[in-house]
């Protein structure tokens, strides 16, 4: 019984020192897009991982989301899930005419844009360091759509 009790014992210990075996190796963001005008065509969320990436225009991953039956007093929602530890920032478009990219007046953009719970409100581009975050358990990111 003594070696048993001790071996339990250095297992319960190791257990506890290194957190536990249960603990989830992917998280997800839970996006509340907010500020949306219309139903027209698609919310573009840009995921990135480094300030390289988006000043590149170089993201992680890209979703699109219809808005076409999605939106509630002017908000859609959406998860992002299977995503590891680590730094993330979320840039948005939206893209009423699903074209893939911003589309510009004289000099503005005539769509919305958006990032992870940052509303851009200066003429310039955003830094990555204004809306990035490290994510290490499941978040709620609430992105602004901003029209010009």
């Amino acid at each position: 019984m003594g070696k048993c009790y001790w071996l339990f014992s250095t297992l319960m210990m190791l257990e506890l020192l290194t957190g536990s075996s249960n603990a989830p190796s992917t998280f997800d963001i839970r996006i509340s897009v907010t500020n949306i005008r219309n139903d027209k065509g698609t919310i573009q969320i840009q995921l990135y991982r480094t300030k390289n990436a988006f000043e590149t225009e170089n993201p992680y991953k890209t979703y699109r989301v219809t808005k076409q039956g999605r939106i509630k007093g002017h908000t859609l929602r959406y998860t992002i899930s299977g995503l590891k530890k680590g730094s993330y920032g979320l840039a948005l478009l939206d893209d009423e005419n699903n074209n893939q990219k911003m589309d510009y007046g004289w000099v503005l953009p005539t769509e919305g844009f958006g990032f992870s719970d940052y509303y851009h409100t200066t003429w310039s581009r955003p830094e990555f360091d204004s809306f990035n975050f490290y994510l290490d358990s499941n978040k709620s990111v609430i992105m602004k759509v901003r029209y010009m």
